[in-house]
């Protein structure tokens, strides 16, 4: 007969028992009763080889609590969206954490290398547990946040060899060899985790480019170009990559780009399809290059010397990130406005004076039938005549020399031959063939 106290033994060692062949069987589901008693339940490790690299990573990496702090004793978020990453351009790729992180091939973070323990990260607790809503603190190895991203930014080479070698002499490189480390990398600009396509909406691109230059942004933002862009997401206005370059960037500090800035403009504004879109004639600059200011430019350009043409360009009269329509009181090419403009270069530019400027207009028969009819005399008679009469000139003078030079020849044959006759007599006939 078993008494009360033998009963409670064999409970105690069945229970157990019981209780793993039920869960064995499915008959008892503990996770679902552990995620609603614990809502913020801690992930568990998993053994490398198991599952996948990111499950190990994410492991941590997927706690909002998880933190590091660096050796200047600054913390910071280790939390990584999975989703985010899932959706982002390396995320869609396949590509697991270790491309970027290839020092960490394995949990937790040294392969090959003595296993982390729980003391080395949870110093806090003495090797107990992280509790739900504890942070998880461990130390990393930069000095700063900025060492940090500097330092990761190198995985970037791994795969973009091209961007890495046009951004070689960039003035965002030049910038940070020159000793400021916050002079912008490719996740400053295209970011980490989230990366997505960098034009997609294209209007991104300024946006990103604002993150330092917002004085610059502000003003494109209010130009036509990037009101066009911003409100409008048209697809042609010029971006800030479209005139400074994307990883080769180029700025007013090159020595050349003030000259090549025409040929800049010139890529949209010289395009006869495009410009015909929004009723823009291209004459606009055409009639730029034929005129004084864009030849000499245009000569320095060509000519590849070192220094840069004084003439004004076309930014120097219609803005540089503050391009606005012409009929806007605001435009610096604002009729009221052009004399002050004018007064940049002519200092001495009276209010008459802008009156001499054409406009980029062509002159025609209505709007100016003087300088049409000066311009008429200038291209029909004046050029054909001067050079016409140059190349009648020309040739005269190519004939009067030439029968010149035939007369000395036959005087110098005669000459030769009435010596030899003297020598040889009147009888001998110098012509007559052997």
């Amino acid at each position: 007969m078993t008494t009360r106290k033998d009963r409670g033994r064999l409970v105690a060692v069945l229970t157990p028992v019981v209780l793993a062949l039920m869960m064995l069987m499915g008959m008892l589901d503990v996770a679902p009763a552990i995620a609603q008693s614990d809502p913020t339940s801690i992930p568990t490790p998993t053994p490398l080889g198991e599952v996948s690299a990111d499950a190990n990573c994410r492991m941590c990496h997927t706690d909002h609590n998880f933190r590091g702090r660096f050796r200047n004793g600054d913390v910071i978020d280790l939390f990584v969206d999975s989703g985010q990453f899932d959706s982002s351009v390396h995320g869609e790729a396949g590509l697991e954490c270790i491309a970027c992180h290839p020092q960490t091939e394995s949990y937790p973070h040294k392969a090959g290398g003595k296993q982390i323990d729980c003391v080395t990260c949870h110093p806090e607790q003495g090797g107990e547990p992280q509790k739900p809503g504890e942070a998880l603190i461990v130390d990393l190895p930069y000095e700063d946040a900025r060492d940090m991203t500097l330092t990761i930014n190198r995985a970037c080479r791994t795969c973009h060899k091209e961007e890495f070698k046009a951004a070689t002499d960039s003035a965002h490189v030049k910038v940070l060899k020159a000793g400021n480390l916050y002079a912008p990398v490719c996740v400053d600009c295209h970011g980490s985790h989230d990366t997505t396509p960098p034009d997609q909406p294209r209007a991104k691109i300024s946006q990103s480019c604002g993150k330092c230059h917002l004085s610059v942004y502000t003003t494109y933002r209010a130009s036509v170009h990037g009101t066009a862009l911003e409100e409008d997401s048209n697809p042609d206005v010029p971006t800030c990559v479209d005139c400074h370059g994307a990883h080769q960037v180029r700025g007013p500090r090159n020595p050349d780009y003030r000259d090549d800035s025409i040929a800049i403009c010139g890529r949209c504004h010289a395009d006869k399809k495009l410009m015909s879109k929004y009723d823009i004639s291209t004459d606009v600059f055409q009639t730029y290059l034929d005129d004084f200011h864009g030849r000499s430019v245009n000569l320095y350009r060509l000519s590849g010397e070192e220094r840069q043409a004084s003439q004004a360009t076309c930014f120097d009269c219609h803005g540089i990130h503050n391009i606005l329509p012409p009929d806007d009181p605001r435009s610096s090419i604002y009729p009221t406005n052009l004399q002050n403009t004018c007064r940049q270069c002519h200092e001495d530019a009276n209010i008459r004076f802008p009156d001499a400027w054409l406009s980029h207009y062509i002159p025609d028969r209505e709007k100016t039938p003087l300088l049409y009819f000066i311009n008429a005399i200038y291209q029909f008679l004046l050029i054909p005549g001067v050079v016409g009469g140059f190349l009648i000139y020309i040739g005269l003078d190519t004939r009067k020399r030439w029968s010149k030079k035939r007369k000395k020849q036959r005087q110098a044959v005669a000459i030769a031959e009435e010596a030899l006759k003297e020598e040889l007599g009147d009888n001998h006939d110098f012509h007559e063939e052997e």
